[in-house]
């Protein structure tokens, strides 16, 4: 016999019609052993538990995350980071995978998933999702209420397809030519046929976010697809980067308030720009730093109107020496005066680069200071004496609530109250001006800020937001400032 049958045993049987009736039996082949085989093995049309190992698999964790995107936007959740409980696989007609899971934010919060795989489907029906999180459940009178406000909001509404720019129809077909249309204007990669599908479904998303932005858009704004267009709320958040302290995280004392004239008549449109007091647009790249950005040109444009030379600073600087802030994690533009005044100043942008990033170590060269600061002041919520205080001392740090620049595209900016609370603020930008757009033939006039962003010239109008001016909209008077220069 050969090697790897010695051990073994033949026994003789029974006579048969064609001889004799003999047994092979193998070491490692008794029935004990074949039965504990059988129980471990992945049974066909049967639900078969992952491991712990199994679970490890990054696929696991795209699927769940595809399936949260629709869930996400219908319930108006961000759950985003989790931690897989258990999992199960059935081989059935596909795949049907099972994933009990705690969300992170809310841990108290347990969700399962469902997701059915059948990967020889056409891409838009290779995967069907089911989620189910505690909390769900309404009662039934409750589901009734809420079914028949839906129905009577009608809040998707069955439009034609457009030519992308403003409205879109939620069929399947257009939205895949416009996604296709992103993928390859912005030159976006995906690493797997499950993120490419993933990425779909918050894309198409967004394309309902887009439709009720220019449906209930009470100004002159046009939104559409830019190259946010594939990113949950969450992601977009983290390309924006202002954190706003809790009172009770608050250690310090708040900045004094500005002096401002009230008397002070003002013209009815004023521009830095036209000054020269405005460096470029910057990009702040996939980094949370909009912070930054925001409070360096605020003392960029203040020493401008100082020295009438208007200088660019390093926003780098900032994010490597700032020990208060959290870098491309986000910042406060407050506790950037601070930091700045206790660093010693700032140096230009062309010694101390931008990287997008946080260097180990601050490299900060006090011989290289071109700019010092000695203070902050924090102007009144009222967009009059904020006009007031931008035309007799330069332009103004502010926060707001970005919601609506995710898809702006032009024009003055003024969503629905409900879609761009001025209680989530979340961005930092810079004013530098404002203006006054007349609609004779509506007898309409329209007020507005110039706003200056941190997301490069091809975003928005050559990198800047008008937003509208006198209501407080999306939070623009809720949180403005200025630094002190030395």
């Amino acid at each position: 016999l050969p090697a790897e049958f010695l051990g073994a045993t033949v026994a003789r049987g029974k006579a048969t019609r064609g001889g004799l009736q003999r047994t092979v039996k193998c070491d490692g082949t008794d029935e004990s052993s074949v039965a504990r085989a059988r129980r471990h093995a992945k049974k066909t049309g049967a639900s078969n538990e992952l491991s712990a190992e199994d679970l490890k698999d990054k696929s696991h964790v795209e699927r769940i995350k595809a399936g949260l995107v629709a869930y996400n936007t219908e319930k108006s959740k961000s759950y985003d980071d989790f931690e897989i409980v258990k999992g199960s696989v059935q081989l059935v007609a596909g795949s049907l995978y099972k994933y009990t899971f705690k969300v992170k934010s809310e841990p108290e919060v347990v969700c399962k998933i469902s997701v059915w795989e059948r990967v020889w489907l056409d891409t838009q029906d290779q995967r069907k999702y089911n989620v189910k999180c505690d909390g769900d459940d309404e009662p039934e009178q409750e589901q009734k209420l809420a079914a028949s406000k839906r129905s009577a909001r009608s809040v998707r509404p069955r439009q034609s397809d457009t030519d992308g720019e403003g409205h879109y129809s939620k069929g399947e077909d257009h939205a895949r030519h416009l996604f296709e249309k992103f993928k390859l204007k912005h030159s976006r990669q995906y690493q797997s046929s499950l993120e490419h599908e993933m990425r779909f479904r918050i894309f198409k998303n967004n394309l309902f976010k887009i439709e009720q932005l220019n449906k209930y858009e009470q100004g002159t704004a046009k939104y559409g697809i830019t190259h946010f267009a594939d990113m949950t709320s969450a992601e977009y958040r983290q390309r924006t980067g202002l954190v706003v302290p809790r009172d009770e995280d608050r250690n310090h004392v708040g900045n004094p308030k500005a002096e401002i004239d009230e008397n002070m008549e003002i013209p009815e449109a004023f521009d830095w720009r036209e000054s020269g007091a405005v460096s470029p647009v910057k990009n702040q790249g996939n980094c949370g730093s909009c912070w930054a950005f925001s409070v360096v040109g605020n003392i960029e444009g203040l020493h401008q109107i100082k020295t009438k030379v208007l200088e660019e600073y390093s926003e780098q600087e900032l994010l490597d020496c700032d020990a208060v802030d959290s870098a491309c994690q986000g910042g406060y533009m407050d506790d950037a005066y601070k930091a700045i005044e206790k660093i010693g100043g700032l140096e230009l942008e062309s010694e101390y680069p931008y990287l997008a990033k946080k260097q180990k170590t601050c490299h900060y060269n006090s011989t290289k200071v071109h700019v010092r600061v000695k203070g902050a002041v924090d102007l009144p919520k009222n967009e009059t004496a904020m006009a007031q205080y931008l035309v007799a001392n330069g332009p103004v740090s502010i926060g707001l609530n970005a919601n609506a620049m995710q898809f702006y595209r032009g024009g003055i900016s003024h969503p629905w109250r409900p879609l761009c609370s001025k209680k989530n603020l979340d961005h930092g930008v810079l004013i530098v001006g404002y203006g006054v757009k007349e609609y004779p033939m509506f007898n309409k006039t329209m007020p507005f800020w110039i706003v200056k962003n941190s997301w490069g010239p091809k975003w928005g109008e050559q990198g800047y937001y008008r937003i509208f001016r006198g209501d407080n909209t999306c939070g623009v008077s809720e949180m403005a400032s200025s630094a002190v220069l030395e």
